[in-house]
């Protein structure tokens, strides 16, 4: 096989699926090759997905809070030095969740309301 850019002699690319080293000018292995490269795109998809899921989920056991602003009624607090001794020698520090003082209240009146509904919609409980 020869390189396009410089004519010279190329080893070429052995493909189990094709029985031998794949031939750019087959229309049949330039079909099997895209089909590759289209499952390689989903795998590096679903990983994306499943690492970021994990981040998300040991974040939230451990009480981070990793980037964004803070939901309602809560405030950002200083949770200690960053873990990676690299990032701490750097002086990053890690954030967690703490209720905001000026708008705890309003938090704390959304959950009554979604706990007992009927109460403020004008309807009795029976």
């Amino acid at each position: 096989m020869r390189c396009p850019l410089t004519g010279r002699d190329v080893p070429g690319c052995w493909v189990p699926e094709l029985g031998g080293p794949i031939d750019p000018a087959n229309e049949a292995h330039d079909l099997v090759m895209s089909v590759f490269g289209e499952m390689s795109k989903g795998e590096r998809n679903r990983m994306k997905i499943r690492v970021r899921s994990a981040m998300a989920a040991q974040a939230e056991i451990e009480g981070r809070f990793i980037v964004g602003r803070p939901p309602c009624g809560y405030t950002l607090v200083d949770a200690g030095p960053h873990p990676n001794p690299a990032k701490a020698a750097d002086g990053k520090r890690l954030h967690a969740l703490a209720p905001d003082p000026n708008t705890a209240h309003v938090k704390a009146a959304v959950c009554v309301r979604s706990q007992m509904p009927s109460a403020f919609l004008g309807r009795s409980s029976d």
